[in-house]
């Protein structure tokens, strides 16, 4: 699924403590349409925070990033189909067989839920993520391989760090969704985002949606934020068009 609209290419984080500021962010901009709830929004609120965001219209992405065997996350697909959801984040590095197993289970369900596979979290630096992670290859080629797995196994795109979506969409196709997390306008910090991309950057290099939660929720005046990175998002789209 391709977002229509400029303004449906920005999935706004609600990484709150709080039910009522959350709500009151999706009241104030009614022209967002898809929001990532997480596991902080979850834990400080309840499940009940899902259905309300989507009786205000908004398309849910639930970035559980599940990790684990294979019928654990078929199971639990199954188990999230009673909630409206968009879409589902799967590590891609739990394996074809979760990653197929995830699939399958979605496929089946009378509303779909796209699954969407981690490639690198983008609070890894390339040093931490290749000492740590032990990888084999360059951290770059670590999310390609990823990638390329995910594609194979059947999920319907990747979350991915900016610098990485030109080759994801040469390598996989564009159709493959790619979702750039991490986003920040340029000017703002990047805190715990090592491997953050302003709005533009992203946009350039192919990204078909972008998360971005402080640049908004943290503003005193969120809707003119919002409309800000759309503008951004325009004047990028028009460079690469």
């Amino acid at each position: 699924m391709k977002p229509n609209g400029l303004h449906e290419r920005i999935i706004v984080a609600l990484d709150y403590d709080d039910r009522g500021k959350a709500l009151h962010l999706l009241d104030k901009i009614e022209m967002v349409r898809f929001v990532k709830i997480g596991p902080r929004l979850l834990a400080a609120t309840d499940w009940s925070i899902l259905r309300e965001a989507a009786d205000r219209g908004k398309e849910i992405f639930l970035d559980l990033k599940l990790h684990d065997i294979p019928s654990t996350v078929a199971g639990t697909i199954a188990n999230l189909s009673r909630f409206p959801i968009f879409s589902l984040s799967v590590h891609a590095a739990s394996g074809s067989a979760t990653l197929k197993a995830a699939v399958q289970k979605s496929r089946s369900l009378s509303r779909p839920i796209h699954i969407w596979a981690v490639t690198l979290l983008t609070s890894f630096r390339d040093e931490t993520a290749a000492d740590e992670l032990m990888l084999a290859g360059s951290p770059s080629e670590y999310v390609q391989h990823l990638a390329l797995l995910a594609r194979y196994c059947g999920a319907d795109g990747v979350i991915s760090p900016a610098d990485q979506v030109a080759r994801i969409k040469e390598t996989c196709g564009q159709d493959f969704i790619v979702v750039v997390p991490g986003v920040r306008p340029a000017g703002w910090e990047p805190h715990d985002q090592q491997r953050s991309s302003t709005p533009a950057r992203a946009i350039e290099a192919g990204a078909d949606f972008l998360v971005i939660g402080r640049a908004i929720t943290a503003s005193s005046d969120p809707a003119a934020s919002f409309f800000q990175i759309v503008e951004e998002i325009n004047d990028a789209l028009g460079k690469t068009g």
